[in-house]
């Protein structure tokens, strides 16, 4: 990992962070006004806003221009705005099923859509990609994916890591709930992950929408109680397990009415928060928008701009690199910090470069990385060879591969943990959690001192006093399997003791069915 110091402009760099944290701030400003242009006496529902705000797409049901005509249950269409929304357009991707956007790439290469299917008996659904160069269409490969109701929405965030779903399955605590799928780090998709019980209920939650700052989440919900049949409610995520939300705070009557409100959505550009209504509407269902602009917001940022301009006008960074242990290719990740007590979390770039502010004191790190076991240390000066270079490697979590517990100990002849074994087993159980497919085989190691068969049975042991704790953490017990090995299988030699420490380990394979 190389190291450098980096001369950034803080008026460039604190603009960027306030901009980044007022985009889930939202405020809202006199009343909601009906998209004229676009809603018809049929459903409109289920929008997606364009990145540059230029284009609306939304799905129109039972209406006599779709492509099944008035049976139809759902077609994309898409009005473009030029000082007015335009009349918007049928998309050549229908077909006679339901179809919904989930949006648009960040690179501009693939709309994403949903698709919903009746056949012998049963709805199915799945996620399909559109290439804008003209390509075919193709059904993005998502693994265990399952929807058993006749909808299916949510939308991709931002920043293209995550889709947000609303799905009907045995997963759910309901009917249809809240899911995540994290792009990972060779370009596929994860299952889709649950979000939990705080935004989940027994009936349904759906049109997901999450923030540009990736924790801000808009959901329509008919569980939480309101004002209508559905309210549209915020949450904001509380840690990167995806499970541990803030309460559900409701909108409130700028937003939500007697009607059912859905599909909100909004951009840091943009002016206006859009959102589906049958409040008042034309039809069962219609597109309105509210005005989010505030002084205060903007007050706010011009002032702080000052002060900061006033008091500094360079920060210096520290530049590492996040890599693969097995390749060292980079690897898009996050390095997390606390620092007395407050969080900050830096994401990699396209070069899986993590940068951070210079603060001249040791800090504590946690790299995450989606496909990697994640790793916890202290990153200090010393760490940078001659101040110039050093590395973060992250074990891949590829079927097979053995990944060793470096910092997991035992007192000398037992199975007892050593205090702090637990910060790296939670790291385990955190990755288990995030991982439902992954199983493991652990393996116990000592050294060839002593009587043979003693360290073979000492090494068993240490395997169950794992497989305990992880269970213990709630990690199914079939999930874990083991053995102890004894002296037999050694990486180093066993000649001193610097050698026979690296000896003594308990390490896991990577296992999936």
């Amino acid at each position: 990992m190389n190291i450098y110091i980096m001369i950034r402009n803080i008026v460039f760099t604190f603009l960027l962070v306030v901009s980044f944290l007022c985009g889930a701030q939202v405020q809202f400003f006199g009343s909601p006004e009906s998209l004229k242009p676009l809603n018809t006496p049929s459903s409109e529902n289920y929008i997606f806003l364009d990145f540059d705000n230029s284009q609306l797409y939304f799905s129109r049901a039972h209406f006599a221009g779709n492509k099944g005509g008035s049976k139809d249950k759902g077609d994309i269409w898409v009005s473009a705005y030029d000082s007015a929304w335009a009349t918007a357009s049928n998309m050549s991707l229908n077909d006679d099923q339901f179809t919904a956007p989930a949006g648009l790439t960040p690179d501009g290469r693939y709309f994403l859509f949903h698709k919903v299917w009746f056949s012998v008996g049963m709805h199915y659904g799945g996620v399909f990609a559109k290439p804008l160069d003209g390509g075919e269409v193709f059904q993005v490969d998502i693994p265990f994916f399952k929807n058993r109701s006749p909808i299916q929405t949510g939308t991709i965030s931002a920043d293209g890591r995550y889709l947000l779903l609303s799905l009907e399955n045995n997963l759910g605590y309901g009917v249809d709930d809240l899911f995540m799928c994290r792009l990972q780090p060779d370009g596929s998709w994860s299952a889709p992950k649950n979000l939990g019980n705080v935004v989940n209920t027994a009936l349904q939650e759906l049109t997901p929408f999450l923030a540009e700052d990736n924790k801000t989440l808009y959901f329509a919900s008919n569980g939480l109680g309101g004002q209508g049949s559905f309210d549209i409610f915020q949450s904001r995520r509380l840690d990167d397990t995806w499970q541990n939300w803030s309460s559900p705070v409701n909108l409130g009557s700028a937003v939500n009415t007697p009607g059912a409100e859905t599909s909100f959505a909004f951009s840091s550009d943009s002016d206006y928060a859009y959102f589906v209504s049958t409040q008042n509407s034309d039809g069962y269902g219609d597109i309105k928008r509210i005005r989010i602009t505030s002084d205060i917001v903007a007050e706010v940022r011009n002032d702080t701009v000052v002060s900061m301009v006033a008091t500094a006008e360079v920060e210096v960074f520290l530049t590492v690199y996040l890599l693969d242990k097995i390749s060292e290719a980079p690897i898009q990740g996050t390095g997390q910090v606390v620092l007395e007590g407050d969080t900050s979390l830096y994401s990699t770039n396209g070069k899986g470069e993590i940068q951070i502010p210079d603060l001249g004191q040791p800090l504590n790190f946690e790299f995450k990385a989606d496909g990697y076991l994640s790793s916890k240390r202290i990153l200090s000066r010393d760490d940078f060879a001659s101040g110039v270079s050093a590395k973060v490697l992250l074990d891949p979590l590829s079927t097979g591969n053995t990944i060793t517990l470096e910092h997991v100990l035992f007192y000398r002849g037992t199975a007892n943990f050593v205090e702090g074994s637990e910060e790296e087993l939670d790291l385990v159980v955190e990755m288990m959690n995030e991982n439902p497919e992954v199983k493991i085989f652990l393996k116990g190691h000592t050294d060839n001192v002593g009587n043979e068969q003693l360290n073979v049975y000492l090494s068993k042991e240490r395997v169950i006093a794992v497989t305990e704790y992880l269970v213990s953490r709630g990690i199914a017990a079939g999930r874990i399997s083991g053995e102890g090995y004894g002296g037999s299988q050694p990486v180093a030699s066993n000649a001193d003791e610097a050698s026979r420490k690296l000896n003594r380990r308990v390490e896991f394979e990577v296992v999936r069915d």
